[in-house]
Formats: C-alpha cells, structure tokens, sequence
C-alpha cells in the first residue's frame, strides 16, 4: 500500500522509517509512569495491561518501527502529568525528553486550520482535536486510551486505535 503523503512539513531522516502514529498524552503517560496503585486488585491488574500495551507502543518508537507524529502541547501536557503523578521534576524532565526526542513535533498554528475544521464536525474538545488534526494532517494511526476522543476519531473517518484493544498491529 503506497504511503500518504505528508501535507506538513516532514523532518529529514523520519520519511522512510516506520508506521506514522500520532500518540495521544493518555498513551504516553500509562507508558511513561507505572501504576502507583497498591492494592492488588482487578483494577491493578487492567492499569498493569495498560501500562504494559502503552510501553509496548513507546518501545516501537524508539526501536524506529513506528514514527510519532504529535502536537507540540504534548510536551506540556507530558510535564504537567508525569509532576503530578510521580511528584519528581527530573521525572517529569526526563519523559519530556524522551517524548521530544522520539517525535515529530508539530506547532499549534500548523495544526490550527484542521482543528477549527474537526472541531467544528465533531464537538470534541479543543485539546482532542489538534491531536486528531496532527494525526489526519500526517497520515498517522492515532493512538489513544480516551474513550471519548476515539469514539469521534472514528466518527469523522480517521484511523484509530483505543489502547484498551490493543493488539499488535
């Protein structure tokens, strides 16, 4: 199956490598941070398979299998979560890093036009649709644990995934 063709900018080196994902911040943080829960229950265990299908999909990143295309609020969002979470600054400092330095960041005012456009379609919420638009605009498969998000993901036509039905694609 030939590729989409980008309709941003694309990033010297990053065209021929993997499968175009759009990684949403539900996605990065269960991968990022492991659960903190301490009884071992049920919900231990689903946050678990969670987790480890989130670290699963952050590995294909950096192994280079798959290319994650993601909004330049991710980094934000990314910091503000991983501090709350784990309440350590290099925590935080350190998935921002790893998050930057897997990922094609695209700015807000690139995306800006298409979320205004998805928005408009699908009452999502603002910050779900400049990850919709960032992944529509880029070709990528979106990944996401937002219920929510990839219910209007799929509405609208895009390629979706809920990481709750993860299986190696």
């Amino acid at each position: 199956m030939p590729e989409t063709p980008l309709r941003l900018s694309e990033p010297l080196g990053i065209v021929n490598m993997g499968r175009r994902v759009t990684t949403d911040t539900t996605v990065l943080i269960r991968g990022l941070v492991p659960p903190r829960r301490k009884r071992d229950d049920a919900l231990l265990g689903e946050s678990l398979r969670l987790h480890q299908a989130a670290l699963e999909v952050l590995q294909r990143i950096e192994q280079g299998d798959y290319q994650n295309h993601i909004p330049l609020l991710a980094l934000i969002e990314t910091a503000c979560v991983v501090s709350r979470l784990t309440n350590d600054p290099e925590s935080a400092s350190l998935a921002t890093s790893f998050v930057s330095s897997h990922a094609k960041l695209y700015d807000t005012t690139e995306l800006l036009e298409r979320s205004i456009e998805i928005g408009i379609k699908t009452k999502a919420s603002g910050f779900d649709v400049i990850f919709m638009a960032c992944a529509d605009m880029t070709g990528s498969l979106l990944i996401t644990d937002d219920r929510k998000m990839y219910g209007k993901s799929i509405e609208f036509g895009l390629e979706a995934t809920l990481l709750r039905e993860w299986g190696a694609t």
